[in-house]
């Protein structure tokens, strides 16, 4: 078998998918929201930088409870769709095209980047978010983000589990989402996308993508926070939509999210 490369995504990265992205993951994210206002609450967090907002789910639901907090995306179709959602809310809320490599915009006191957001990233440029992160965090603040985990789908059948067939009615419109992944040793998880989208009575139109992602274990995340300057707090198995206790439980749960200190 051919050797998968994995590169960093550019800014055109979902252009096509933008569209229809919170059809499949809108409804989702209401628990990882739960989750991440609580762990903000839990530590008095006041302000808080999305550094890869997508269609800012996780930055209206943080608005909306009074947090103040900014979201920035490297893709600026998401972006469109991140603004008329918070104008929806009649949220003033301040959204910003950058990379999270890059971009700085102050000192805040969490730094959020959710749904496999640093897989998209090579490890060398995960590095450099990493970095550029720290710079972007007041003294003791945090860093949360979640991941898939390699050493799950490496052990046994896990993979198949992430296989999905999703089918959504968004007014006219049918959209139907088949995917299936695959893994090498090396952490690069590669997934083939089948999308139907039909409306009405017309014959459905077909889109086929495939993406690839670096995902890590458990110990790879903690070895490079601490070598740029973060302490792990916790780090938590993460699967469907809820957390399984406080440790990593490769039976249970295909990702882990990481709570980080900024030393």
């Amino acid at each position: 078998m051919d050797r998968i490369l994995h590169n960093s995504a550019k800014p055109s990265h979902y252009n096509k998918e933008a569209k229809f992205y919170d059809e499949n993951n809108e409804q989702n994210s209401k628990p990882i929201n739960q989750i991440v206002e609580h762990i903000l609450k839990k530590h008095g967090v006041k302000s808080v930088f999305d550094l890869t907002c997508g269609t800012g789910s996780q930055v209206v639901w943080l608005a909306k409870r009074k947090y103040e907090v900014i979201g920035s995306d490297i893709n600026l179709n998401m972006l469109r769709i991140a603004k008329k959602k918070s104008e929806q809310y009649k949220l003033k809320l301040k959204f910003l095209k950058g990379d999270m490599r890059t971009i700085q915009i102050g000192k805040f006191d969490a730094a959020i980047t959710m749904h496999n957001a640093i897989g998209h990233l090579t490890k060398f440029d995960f590095e450099k978010a990493i970095k550029n992160i720290y710079n972007n965090l007041n003294i003791n603040g945090l860093y949360i983000f979640d991941i898939d985990d390699l050493d799950y789908l490496n052990k046994s059948n896990n993979i198949s589990k992430l296989t999905i067939d999703w089918q959504e009615i968004v007014g006219n419109t049918k959209i139907r989402t088949i995917q299936y992944s695959t893994v090498s040793q090396e952490g690069i998880l590669v997934s083939y996308t089948t999308q139907y989208v039909q409306k009405r009575s017309t014959v459905p139109e077909l889109y086929k993508t495939r993406q690839t992602l670096q995902i890590y274990t458990a110990q790879q995340l903690k070895n490079l926070l601490h070598k740029n300057g973060f302490r792990v707090l916790n780090q938590c198995a993460l699967g469907k939509f809820r957390i399984y206790g406080s440790k990593i439980d490769k039976s249970q749960a295909n990702r882990i999210l990481t709570i980080a200190k900024k030393c």
